[in-house]
């Protein structure tokens, strides 16, 4: 598999966005043997998606997983290779730049402006170096300021994300699952990047620590500035960090717009059926609403079906046919809402609350 890229024409962005996803493609190879390894097929795990992610806000990739959110992510930063498609990042200062085919002083810019916090805390932090080492990597490795000004920069880092001067001499063994969240964040803002991915960042923590660094992240966004692109399952924190959603199924995303359309008004019923089996903190709501039950398993992402994916485990009735034979475009239903589904109308008959 060779990658492909858009031509020069394609490289362009509206003046708010940062991130512009295009036609992203990742494959990985399935080999067999145990002395020759030789590929015997390929797993699409993402599989031509397009997003944008506005300046200041925040887009949420969501769905099971196995989807391909992570990937994406992963994608983004750089950390692996997309196979087809573009990646445009528009920087504070300078031209738009491809990541798929950023070099030299592209990528060095790239580096600094598009910084990532992983899902685990504990295996993404060097356990053999101390917390104030940790923060002040990303300045060693670019070569910013003398030892002195490192130091009151990991000060100010660790002012910023709520952590205390003691805990700067500490190892990440030392720390809770929160405050090693907290050194995460802290080193992914070192060089005041101006889009920071999350990778589900608070799926391995307590729930009484998720609270504590969603409302951390807000705080950052609004005081610094920072544009996000959130990964996670969880549609309660989606809900509560998002200002755009993209609903993804098997490598594919089915349903994207603003937050509240998403969630008011779930066109895709792979949407409706996630939104249908999120607890409501309410009684009298919960005896109520209507569970949407999807049946079957997740399809292989080596096999994937043909046409549209979710149509195997699809509850609406009468359109097999065409979902077999065709894959459903994404196609705007309203101004910035867009499903992927050949029958919209019919998914959004489905009777439940949200």
């Amino acid at each position: 598999m060779t990658a492909t890229h858009p031509t020069t024409a394609d490289q362009t962005l509206a003046p708010d966005v940062v991130l512009g996803v295009r036609g992203l493609v990742k494959r990985y190879p399935v080999r067999q043997g145990s002395f020759i390894r030789r590929t015997v097929g390929w797993v699409e795990a993402v599989s031509g998606i397009d997003f944008e992610v506005r300046r200041g806000t925040t887009m949420s990739l969501v769905g099971e997983s196995g989807c391909g959110k992570s990937t994406t992510a992963r994608c983004v930063v750089g950390l692996v290779g997309a196979d087809a498609g573009s990646i445009l990042f528009r920087p504070p200062d300078g031209p738009v730049i491809d990541v798929a085919r950023a070099d030299g002083e592209h990528l060095r810019t790239l580096r600094r402006q598009v910084q990532i916090v992983f899902q685990d805390p504990f295996a993404s932090l060097n356990p053999r170096m101390t917390v104030a080492q940790i923060v002040a990597e990303p300045l060693v490795v670019h070569g910013i300021g003398d030892r002195h000004s490192r130091n009151e920069r990991v000060r100010e880092l660790l002012e910023l994300v709520g952590l205390a001067p003691r805990h700067a001499g500490r190892r990440p063994a030392q720390l809770s699952g929160g405050q090693q969240q907290r050194v995460g964040i802290a080193r992914a803002l070192a060089l005041d990047p101006s889009l920071v991915v999350l990778d589900e960042p608070v799926s391995a923590l307590d729930v009484s620590v998720q609270a504590q660094i969603l409302n951390l992240l807000s705080d950052l966004q609004e005081r610094l500035g920072l544009t996000y692109l959130f990964i996670a399952h969880d549609l309660s924190v989606v809900h509560h960090v998002s200002d755009d959603v993209a609903v993804m199924y098997l490598g594919r995303i089915v349903e994207q717009g603003p937050r509240d359309t998403v969630f008011s008004r779930p066109r895709h019923p792979y949407t409706q059926a996630l939104l249908s089996a999120a607890p409501v903190p309410d009684p009298e709501v919960e005896r109520v609403r209507t569970r949407i039950i999807l049946e079957g398993d997740l399809p292989s992402p080596s096999n994937p079906p043909s046409g549209c994916r979710f149509r195997t485990r699809c509850p609406v009735p009468g359109a097999e046919e065409m979902c077999a034979s065709e894959v459903p475009a994404l196609t705007e239903l309203e101004p910035g809402h867009r499903v992927a589904c050949h029958h919209p109308q019919d998914a959004a008959d489905a009777t439940f609350l949200v």
